[in-house]
């Protein structure tokens, strides 16, 4: 199959489009997981930054209480906090502990221990006599210097991890706006694609079996598509044209019916007349044998010709019309074939070379008489068929349940415009007066009656073969 052929099937746009869709899923979906693990990392560092800074303020708070009221637990509870910042410090994440050329790292721990001794000394110069003196004060100065440089390089840290988040969202926030753009623009194919190629389709194909529901066979229009529909569509007209054939051939089996009502009752009507007609011919040519002119008996002996052959026609139109049952029974099949070609021993020509091929033992289920009438059909078709002469074989063979018998001619054969009527009542290709059209009419209908089957192969100039299809008789009967 070509690509374009195979990439043409809906089935499979279906699943290249659901794959395509999970191929961007999931490349959003790790591209999403990559930030928010992120973020995540971020958010945790931050609130170790918060942690630090609200820390130190707290030790800040406790240091400026001190200098206000010199109460010695002020002084103990920021060396806690202090000690808390250290500990924090210690256990930060390595993205601010392993990062001394920023504001965290080992430059925030010296800082810290910077403060802290400061904060000891300005302790042990305010206990002591003269703390009011330059000394002292400016130990207090240096110690808040320090503590603002905490303070400030706290917040700085804080504020690089926030700033980071901002950024970790604006860059997100395009990605999010493109796949959201993505999903829209994608749903809408989807949607396209469905509403075109399966939608409006079935709603056609909906509206077309409604039409046919109504009796009116009408197919849809076909526009080459070589997907599902397509081959849908391409069905459900054949499935048309087969209803539309059917319901011709019910309309012709009923006139047919009709017809062969018709023909009974005429052909019994006719039977009397022609039956008084011969009558009378028969008793003015033995009353008139010795005064009647030659001319006279001749023109006698053509009436009872043609009565004759009038009456041979009612005798096919009434076998067409007849519906008895049959009588079947098991008959070997080899003494029926040879039962049809005595009968009409008489009517083959001496150029016409017969062969019977049919093993001995093979037991059909046949009402013997009819099955006989339609393999004489069959033969004199096929012996007017080879007016120069030619071969006429019988052969038959069984097929598992069944057994083919074959009746081949080497005539001029049946031409293909023909071929699909032969079995028509009254259709004929023979010159008039030669022919009635009922033969393989009635042929047909008593291999139908034996539950069989009846085909034709031929091919013009080089002959005709007619395969009948019958039951095997079922063993234990006899």
């Amino acid at each position: 199959m070509s690509l374009i052929g195979f990439t043409a099937k809906i089935r499979v746009r279906v699943v290249l489009g659901f794959a395509a869709a999970f191929v961007v899923l999931a490349v959003f979906g790790a591209v999403s997981y990559g930030y928010f693990i992120h973020l995540e990392d971020k958010l945790l560092l931050l609130s170790q930054a918060d942690g630090l800074l609200n820390t130190v303020l707290e030790a800040r708070r406790y240091e400026k209480n001190y200098f206000l009221y010199r109460h010695e637990e002020d002084f103990q509870h920021s060396l806690v906090y202090l000690g808390d910042f250290q500990r924090l410090l210690g256990g930060l994440e390595p993205p601010l502990r392993d990062n001394p050329g920023g504001p965290a790292g080992s430059g925030l721990g010296d800082l810290v221990r910077t403060y802290r001794e400061r904060f000891e000394t300005v302790h042990g110069l305010m206990r002591g006599p003269g703390n009011e003196d330059d000394r002292t004060r400016a130990a207090v100065s240096a110690l808040r210097a320090a503590g603002q440089e905490l303070i400030a390089r706290s917040e700085a840290l804080a504020a690089r991890e926030r700033q980071t988040i901002q950024t970790l969202l604006q860059n997100y926030r395009p990605l999010l706006l493109a796949f959201l753009l993505a999903l829209a623009a994608g749903g809408g194919v989807i949607v396209y694609f469905l509403i075109v190629n399966l939608v409006r389709p079935l709603q056609s194909i909906e509206a077309a079996t409604s039409i046919v529901a109504e009796g009116r066979y009408q197919t849809i229009p076909w526009s080459g598509r070589r997907d599902e529909i397509g081959s849908l569509v391409q069905g459900f007209n054949r499935m048309v044209g087969q209803l539309r054939q059917n319901n011709e051939q019910m309309i012709q089996t009923e006139k047919l019916t009709a017809l062969g009502t018709l023909t009974s009752g005429v052909a019994h009507e006719l039977n009397n007349p022609l039956n008084n007609i011969s009558t009378s011919c028969q008793i003015l040519l033995e009353e008139l044998q010795f005064t009647a002119s030659d001319y006279h008996r001749e023109l006698l002996a053509a009436i009872e010709d043609q009565v004759s052959k009038a009456k041979d026609i009612v005798s096919l139109l009434l076998e067409y019309a007849r519906q008895r049952e049959f009588e079947l029974k098991p008959e070997d099949l080899r003494s029926v074939a040879e039962e049809a070609l005595k009968l009409i021993r008489g009517e083959i020509p001496a150029a016409v070379r017969v062969s019977l091929d049919i093993p001995a033992g093979i037991t059909v289920e046949t009402d013997k008489a009819h099955l006989v009438q339609a393999l004489i059909n069959l033969i004199m078709n096929g012996i007017q068929a080879m007016p120069q002469g030619g071969e006429l074989s019988l052969s038959g063979r069984a097929l598992g349940s069944e057994v083919e018998l074959a009746v081949t001619d080497t005539g001029s054969g049946i031409r293909p415009e023909v071929l699909p009527r032969i079995f028509d009542p009254f259709f004929t290709t023979k010159a008039e007066g030669r022919g009635t059209g009922l033969g393989l009419s009635i042929t047909q209908s008593i291999i139908d009656r034996h539950r069989g089957r009846i085909q034709v192969d031929s091919e013009p100039g080089r002959g005709t073969t007619f395969h009948l299809t019958l039951p095997l008789a079922r063993q234990g009967r006899g």
